[in-house]
C-alpha cells in the first residue's frame, strides 16, 4: 500500500508493481485475518497451519511492500523538497495516518473493539483519546505503516545528497537493532524502524530493479532465490537468534525480489494479471479498513461464522474472508470517491493545490 500524490509518475507505471503491491496487501490481510479467526472458532490444527503460513510469509510481505513503496515514490523523493511532488506525497500520508486513527478512535468508541483499532475503546473516553494523540507519534495499530510513509519520504527527501550507500548502512545498522528496541507488542515503531531500509532500497535501486526485470527476470529470480536459500540456512544453523537478526535485510531483500519476479511472472497468465494489477492499484482502501471489519467480524460473529463450520470451508475461510473484505474496502472507495467523503482517501482539494502550486 502507497500513499499516492495527486501527480502522475513520470516513468510507465508498469503493471507487475501493482501486481506485487496486491500480493503483499492481500498477504497482509490474510495474516490477520487468521489471527482474528483465533477469537471467533475453537483452537483447530487449521489455525496452526495458517499461522505456520503467515509466518513463512514474513520475509516477502512488508520487505516487499516496502521496497515497492520505495520504487513508487523514487523519483520525487531523489529530486528533494524542491520537487513539490515530495510534499504532496509526504503530505498525503501524513493526513491519512490522522483521518484513518479518528476512523479507529470513532469506530472504536461508538461500536467496539476487539483485536485491531489499539487501545481505543478500552477503558474512558479521556484514555482513548489520550490514546489517540500519544499514536500521533508512536502507532500501535496497523497504520503506522501509513505514518512510516511520510517520516521515510521525509528523511530520505532531507538527505538526497548524502551518497545512497551511506543511507543504506545506516538503515542496515538500524533494522538489525530494531529487533532488541523495547516495545510492549503493540507499540508499532520498531516495525517502522525495521522496514525503513526495504523502502530506501526501492528508491535507490528503482532503475535497477526495473532493469532487471525487464531483461532478465529469470536470471535474477535465480540469484534472489539462492542468496534467500543460503542466508536462511545460515541464520537457522546456530543457536543464536542474533546471527538471524542481523541477516534478516539481506534474506528480505532477496525475498523481496522474489515478490517481485512472482508479480512479473503471474502478469504473463492472461487475465491474472490484470485482475492483480487493478487490486494492486486500490490497495489503500483494503489497507487502511480491514482491521475495522476484520473487528467488525469478530465483534458480530453469530451471523457468519456457522459458515465455516464445515472443515473444507473452515480450511479456506482466510482468503474467503480476505476476498470478501477486498471486495468491501474497494466497494467503499468507489463509492466514497464520489461524494466529500473522498476526503478519507485523499488530501482536500484546496490543501492539494496549495501544496503544488509551482510544481513544474
Amino acid at each position: 500500500m502507497t500513499s499516492e500524490a495527486p501527480v502522475v509518475e513520470p516513468r510507465e507505471r508498469l503493471a507487475w508493481v501493482d501486481a506485487a503491491r496486491a500480493l503483499c496487501v492481500l498477504a497482509v490481510v490474510v495474516m490477520h485475518t487468521t489471527i482474528s479467526l483465533l477469537a471467533v472458532f475453537e483452537p483447530d490444527p487449521l489455525d496452526m497451519t495458517w499461522r505456520h503460513i503467515v509466518d513463512a510469509m514474513t520475509p516477502f510481505r512488508m520487505p516487499a511492500l516496502s521496497l515497492l513503496s520505495g520504487m513508487l515514490l523514487a523519483s520525487r523523493i531523489r529530486a528533494g523538497f524542491g520537487d513539490r511532488r515530495a510534499l504532496a506525497s509526504i503530505a498525503l500520508s501524513a493526513w491519512l495516518y490522522v483521518v484513518w486513527l479518528a476512523v479507529f478512535l470513532v469506530v472504536a468508541l461508538t461500536v467496539g473493539t476487539s483485536v485491531w483499532l489499539g487501545q481505543f475503546g478500552y477503558g474512558e473516553t479521556k484514555d482513548s483519546l489520550g490514546s489517540f494523540v500519544d499514536q500521533l507519534v508512536l502507532p500501535r495499530t496497523v497504520l503506522w505503516y501509513v505514518l512510516a510513509l511520510a517520516v521515510w519520504s521525509a528523511i530520505l527527501a532531507a538527505v538526497r545528497q548524502v551518497p545512497p550507500a551511506a543511507v543504506l548502512i545506516v538503515l542496515s545498522a538500524l533494522s538489525i537493532v530494531s529487533f532488541s528496541l523495547p516495545s510492549d507488542g503493540a507499540e508499532q515503531h520498531p516495525n517502522m524502524v525495521r522496514y525503513f531500509v526495504f523502502f530506501a532500497v526501492g528508491v535507490y535501486a528503482s532503475g535497477q530493479i526495473r532493469d532487471r526485470i525487464a531483461k532478465a527476470p529469470w536470471t535474477t529470480a535465480l540469484v534472489a532465490a539462492g542468496v534467500f536459500i543460503a542466508v536462511s540456512f545460515i541464520s537457522s544453523f546456530g543457536p543464536s537468534e542474533r546471527v538471524d537478526d542481523v541477516l534478516t535485510v539481506p534474506r528480505d531483500i532477496a525475498g523481496a525480489v522474489i515478490v517481485i519476479v512472482l508479480a512479473a511472472a503471474l502478469c504473463l497468465l492472461p487475465g491474472v494479471g490484470r485482475a492483480l494489477a487493478w487490486v494492486g492499484r486500490r490497495t489503500l482502501p483494503i489497507y487502511v479498513m480491514h482491521a475495522i471489519l476484520l473487528d467488525l467480524l469478530v465483534m458480530h460473529s453469530g451471523w457468519w461464522s456457522a459458515l465455516f463450520a464445515d472443515r473444507l470451508a473452515r480450511a479456506v475461510a482466510p482468503v474467503i474472508i480476505m476476498v470478501a473484505i477486498t471486495a468491501v474496502a474497494v466497494g467503499f472507495h468507489a463509492l466514497a470517491t464520489r461524494t466529500p467523503a473522498r476526503v478519507l482517501f485523499a488530501l482536500p482539494v484546496a490543501w492539494k493545490r496549495r501544496i503544488l502550486k509551482g510544481a513544474r
